[in-house]
């Protein structure tokens, strides 16, 4: 059910329907590192004007570290989107301390990140060149 009601407010989210609620969540600027969670925190990519030298090859990464004990359970739901709506990618179920890599491409991005317990989130891009 926590997940159903996660997706119905990711759609309603992107499609406009909780624009007014979505206004007081101001979104982290990625790149963002030490971010503490506990429930729900939207990073987005600043403007970089549509200048690109990457050629479509960028890698998101997401880093989670929990701060409880090792008998509680925390369950992380991360979804990655392009910032013009046409692509969500996820859902992602990163544990405890790992780093969840996502390939994306030159557009701007996004991180949405679901906790039922406190972590600590780092968000960034690597840029990849090709030769």
């Amino acid at each position: 059910m926590k997940k159903l009601t996660f997706i119905l407010t990711l759609f309603l989210w992107f499609s406009g329907g909780i624009s007014s609620y979505a206004q007081w969540i101001k979104p982290y600027p990625i790149p963002s590192f030490n971010v503490q969670v506990n429930g729900y925190a939207n990073f987005q990519e600043l403007s970089t004007n549509g200048d690109s030298l990457t050629d479509g090859k960028r890698k998101m990464h997401v880093t989670t570290v929990c701060h409880r004990s090792e008998l509680i359970r925390c369950d992380i739901t991360v979804y990655v989107y392009s910032l013009d709506q046409q692509d969500i990618l996820g859902p992602f179920y990163p544990e405890c301390e790992e780093t969840l890599i996502v390939d994306i491409d030159d557009r701007e991005w996004g991180v949405l990140v679901q906790s039922d317990c406190e972590i600590e989130v780092d968000v960034w891009i690597e840029e990849t060149m090709e030769m």
